[in-house]
C-alpha cells in the first residue's frame, strides 16, 4: 500500500475515535445534570408530602381545640338549666344545647376522618421518604461512576491527540490540506474504504475503472461523488 495513504489511513481512525470520545464526554454533563434534577423532583415530592402530612395535623390541632371549646360551653350551658327560672329561657337553653351537642358530634367525626387520612398520609411520607433515600445513593452512585467515566474518556482523548500530532506531521501539506477539508465538509469522514464497487462515504458506485484502481492502493484516489479519498480495505 501507498505509504501516504497509510497514513491518511492512520490518522482518519485516530480522528474518528477521537470524535467517538469527545462526544461520550460532552454527553456526561447532560447525564449527570439529568441525574441531579430527578434529584431535585424526588425531594419536590417528598417535601409536598411532609407539608400535606403537617397541614393536615395542624387541622387536628385546631380542630381538638375547636372541640374543647365547644364541649365547655356545652358543659356550662348544660350547668345553667339548674339555675333559669322561666321555661322560656329554659328552653332557649335547650336549644343551644343541642345545637352545641350537634357541633361536638361533627367535630369529633371530622377529627376520626382526619386522624385516618394522617394515618395514611405519614405512611404515604415514610414511603416516599425511603424512595428518596434510595433515590439519592443511587445517583451519588451514578454520578461518582460518570464522572469517572469522563476521566477515563478525557485520557484517552489525551493520549489519541497526541498520536493524532504526531501522525499529522508526517502527511505531505497539501494532501493534509484536502484531508481536514474533507474532514470538516464530510462529517468527520474524509477517508473511505471501497467495497462491493461503491464508496462506503456516500454509498454511491464507483467507475469500474476507478473502482480497479481503487482496489491497487497505489495512489491517492477520490469519490467521483464526494471527493473523498478511497482505499481498498480488502
Amino acid at each position: 500500500m501507498l505509504a501516504e495513504l497509510e497514513r491518511l489511513i492512520e490518522l482518519q481512525r485516530l480522528d474518528s475515535e477521537i470524535a467517538e470520545l469527545e462526544a461520550a464526554a460532552a454527553a456526561i454533563p447532560g447525564l449527570i445534570h439529568a441525574i441531579e434534577a430527578q434529584q431535585v423532583r424526588a425531594k419536590a415530592t417528598l417535601d409536598a408530602a411532609t407539608a400535606e402530612t403537617d397541614r393536615m395535623m395542624k387541622l387536628r390541632r385546631q380542630k381538638e381545640r375547636e372541640l374543647e371549646e365547644v364541649t365547655d360551653q356545652l358543659k356550662k350551658r348544660q350547668g345553667r338549666l339548674f339555675e333559669i327560672k322561666t321555661n322560656q329561657e329554659y328552653s332557649a337553653v335547650l336549644k343551644e344545647i343541642e345545637g352545641l351537642k350537634q357541633k361536638v358530634s361533627a367535630l369529633e367525626e371530622e377529627i376520626l376522618v382526619l386522624l385516618d387520612q394522617i394515618e395514611e398520609a405519614v405512611k404515604a411520607r415514610a414511603e416516599e421518604e425511603q424512595r428518596a433515600r434510595s433515590s439519592e445513593a443511587e445517583a451519588l452512585r451514578d454520578t461518582q461512576q460518570k464522572d469517572a467515566e469522563l476521566r477515563q474518556l478525557r485520557s484517552r482523548l489525551a493520549e489519541l491527540q497526541g498520536a493524532r500530532k504526531g501522525r499529522s506531521k508526517n502527511v505531505e501539506s497539501s494532501l493534509l490540506q484536502q484531508y481536514l477539508r474533507l474532514i470538516k465538509s464530510r462529517a468527520g469522514l474524509a477517508v473511505a474504504p471501497a467495497r462491493d464497487g461503491s464508496c462506503e462515504g456516500c454509498h454511491v458506485a464507483l467507475t469500474p475503472q476507478l473502482y480497479n484502481e481503487v482496489r491497487r492502493n497505489e495512489e491517492i484516489l477520490t469519490c467521483e461523488r464526494c471527493g473523498r479519498i478511497l482505499y481498498w480495505k480488502g
